[in-house]
Parts: structure tokens; sequence; C-alpha cells
């Protein structure tokens, strides 16, 4: 998993990003590590730990525009967006309705696809159309099939047209399929064929029905009051589906979890009355306090499940997984620093695994970042970066994470230590190292700094 950090240093450097967490604005900071390769403070052991500091979701962005970034998911677009708009001159609510209207927009008119066969064909495949064309992306379906046949009905029904339905008898003709309608993402069920598609590829993901009843009440009491009242200019396309879709209790998937998750930055809108304004309507339209604590609590535990190491093969001993995911977000609280992200660039993680190999410390594993626990018998035998156009993917389960995240497995002789990960007392890698922090300064110190430069001057404190 996602690097815990146990060894932080005081160096501080360049402006960097900021994230919303809980209606509070935090520092991003990109860690670094020396540029002198030959310094032997830092990236010395990796650890094998019960809670590895992953959350998923998170991507940096950039502050200097207001389009959603490439790479961008909504949950971090939508914040910085409405941050953005409120700074000039609009109310909360019109700075929603503006924002949404942004990534919906943003996306009309790209291409999709869509697998048939235990993808399409189920009532999750079905749902993810409707929110894809909802969105304003232009769907086609593409499977391995002989014939479009059988899928033709189920094609109207949706409202796609025919000439956009493909049988193309293999999963190979379906890849080369894809590639040349010039589709954007396509969702299948097939390992092969995601991996083949490189970062275009999409696996169909598994959905959760376990939200509470109470978030589906929740629902139906802003449908209900819709219904009578008329959704005015409250509410998206997505976020009037998301209601339907909590009140008929139907599955939905990790995204749609993600997304009631990064609706807590609304819960000032909790305590409102409905009719005043669009804030209470659309809190209950996404499960109300109910579903968005359920869905932050969820998120959580879907990620650790699936960002732990894998037992690949237990009579070989091998455990395989993430080491590093490049760009994603760690929470931190310390008393020097407060609140704050730490994150590391696919460039910073490249060198972090030359430095490791260039040192041999394929063997350099403890115990939970304990100096006092190294251990002998674990040994780390591959190691590869992700680099989709050079053809080096992610594990099966991971397709989803950035360029240059690092993964590695490990063979373990270790009696003890083999039992204690079949007990599940450890869960993830953790790289330990000694990083310098790039701290966000102020405009003011910005501006001052640049001045500084112009006029080949030196500011003191």
């Amino acid at each position: 998993m996602f690097p815990e950090i146990n060894k932080e240093s005081s160096v501080l450097r360049e402006p960097h990003e900021s994230h919303k967490f809980n209606n509070m604005t935090l520092p991003i900071y990109e860690l670094k590590i020396s540029e002198k390769m030959n310094e032997d403070a830092e990236v010395d052991f990796i650890a094998l730990v019960d809670e590895p500091a992953i959350k998923r979701d998170f991507l940096a962005f950039k502050d200097e525009f207001l389009e959603p970034n490439k790479g961008e998911h909504e949950t971090d677009f939508i914040p910085r967006c409405i941050e953005y708009v409120i700074g000039e001159g609009k109310d909360p609510e019109q700075a929603a309705a503006i924002c949404y209207s942004k990534w919906e927009n943003r996306f009309a008119g790209e291409k999709v696809s869509i697998d048939y066969d235990d993808t399409l064909s189920t009532e999750r495949g079905k749902e993810l159309a409707k929110r894809l064309i909802a969105e304003g992306k232009d769907v086609y379906i593409i499977s391995a099939r002989q014939d479009v046949e059988g899928m033709l009905g189920v094609a109207e029904s949706l409202g796609i047209p025919a000439s956009k339905v493909f049988a193309t008898g293999s999963n190979k003709a379906k890849i080369e399929k894809v590639q040349s309608l010039g589709i954007k993402k396509h969702y299948d069920n097939n390992a092969e064929v995601i991996s083949a598609l490189g970062s275009v590829g999409e696996k169909f993901a598994e959905s959760y029905t376990d939200y509470p009843k109470e978030a589906s009440e929740n629902a139906k009491i802003a449908l209900r009051w819709a219904e009578e009242n008329g959704w005015g200019e409250c509410g998206t396309p997505v976020g009037k589906a998301r209601a339907n879709q909590l009140a008929n209790g139907e599955p939905i998937s990790r995204e749609t979890i993600a997304r009631m998750a990064a609706f807590e930055r609304h819960r000032q809108n909790s305590q409102k009355e409905l009719g005043d304004g669009c804030g209470r309507l659309m809190w209950l339209a996404w499960g109300g306090d109910a579903g968005v604590e359920w869905a932050s609590r969820k998120l959580q535990q879907i990620d650790k499940e699936m960002m732990s190491f894998r037992i690949m093969n237990e009579e070989k001993r091998i455990i395989s997984g993430p080491l590093m995911l490049a760009d994603e977000l760690i929470y931190r609280n310390n008393d020097r620093m407060g609140e704050h992200y730490v994150k590391f660039s696919a460039d910073t993680i490249k060198a972090i695994a030359i430095k490791f190999a260039k040192r041999k410390y394929h063997n350099h594993v403890n115990l939970m970042h304990d100096p006092d626990q190294k251990v002998k018998g674990v040994t780390m035998f591959e190691s590869w970066i992700v680099d989709k156009e050079r053809g080096i993917m992610p594990m099966k389960g991971f397709e989803g994470v950035a360029d240059g995240s690092w993964f590695g497995s490990f063979y373990v002789e270790n009696d003890n230590v083999w039992n204690e990960v079949k007990q599940g007392k450890y869960k993830g890698f953790s790289v330990e190292g000694l990083f310098d922090y790039d701290q966000p300064i102020s405009a003011e110190e910005n501006a001052l700094k640049k001045i500084a430069e112009l006029l080949n001057v030196t500011i003191t404190n």
C-alpha cells in the first residue's frame, strides 16, 4: 500500500496545492528525496504494516484553471471549482450549480463503450449506461459476441442507436474496435481486455447494497418533496439519479460511494429546512447524514481491502502489492505542520525505486517501522513501475492507478512472518525513508520572491 511516512525532514521548499477536507482547505506537500543518489539517510526499509496509509480516489490538481484537469476525479474537481467560484463572488448554491454543470459539460460527446455479457446485461451495467448518457457521453456497446441480435433490445431501451452496437466475434477484435473508434473509456469484466487497453480500460466494478435504511428514507423524502414542489434549479441529472438509486435500494459502485462521501463538503446544509434553497433537498437526495457518513466509512473499508498486499501463491509464499502510488494524497496531522496532505510524484517514486535497487535493499524489511523488528527471510524479487505506454501494467485489480506507481513481490521464507501474514496481522507494504517537504507559501510571499528574482536582490527574514 501507499507508504507510511516514518521519517520526515524539516526542509521546506516550493509552493504546492490545497485540498478540501471536512469543509477545511488543507495544504498539500509533495515529498521528495535528495538529488544526491549516494546519500545514505533515505529510503532504507520497506515495512510490513497493519494499517497502510492509503486513501484512494484523491488526485492532485492545479489551481490555475476552472476546468477539470486530465485524470481529475469529480470528487476533486467540484470542491476546487466551488471554492474558486465563491471567491469570484457567487453564493455557495450558485457555485455548486456552475461547477456541476462544468463537470457534466466537460465530458459531453466523449466516446465510451461497454461490453455486453456480465456487464451491460446486468442491472448494474444498465445503470452505468444510464449515468454515462445522463453525463452527456457518447455510449457504444462493443462485445465479443458473434452477432448483435441479442443486444439490440437493451440498446433500444437505453436510447443507444443500433449503429453504435458492435459484435466483433473475439476479444482481440473487440480491442481493435475500441481503439479504431477512438473510445476514451471502455468498461469490461475481462481482465485481459482491460490490461490490453491500458488506461482506456476500466474494470466493471463490484457493487454494494449495504447502505443504511435511513439513507434510502432520506432519498425518498427528497423525491416526494420534489414531486410535490418540483426540483426547480436544484440538482443535476446525476444527483437526481442518485436519489432514485438510494430510494429503490439499488446496487451502487465504489465510484458512487466516493461521490456520496465527497458530499460531506455540503454538511452545512444538513440543518436547513426544505424549501430554503437547494441545500437541504440535495443533502437528502444523496442520503443525508446516514448516507454520507456510511459512504465515508465504506470507502475506507473498500480501499483497505483493495490496496492490501495479496498472497499470490500460498505454496510458494509470495505476497504482492503496491509499494507507492503516484499522486495519491495521504492525510497527516502533527504538531509542527497541523492538518495537511502529502503525496509523491511519479518522478520521485522512480528515484526512490532506483535508489532502493542500487543499494541492494531487496531484503531490508522490518515490521511496523520498528528498527528493533528487522526480519530475515523476506526478500523482494520483483519490482516494477507502471508505464502503460511501455506495456508495463499494474497488478490485476489495480488497473486504475496512475503511471509511475510502484509495485513489488516478496518471497517470505520466515515462518513466523508468513503465519502472521496469513492471519491478517500485516496487510500492506510501507516504504520507509527520510523525505523533504515542499511547503505551500502564500501569494504575498510568492510575489515578493518573484520581485526579488527580477531585481536580483535577497530577501531576508
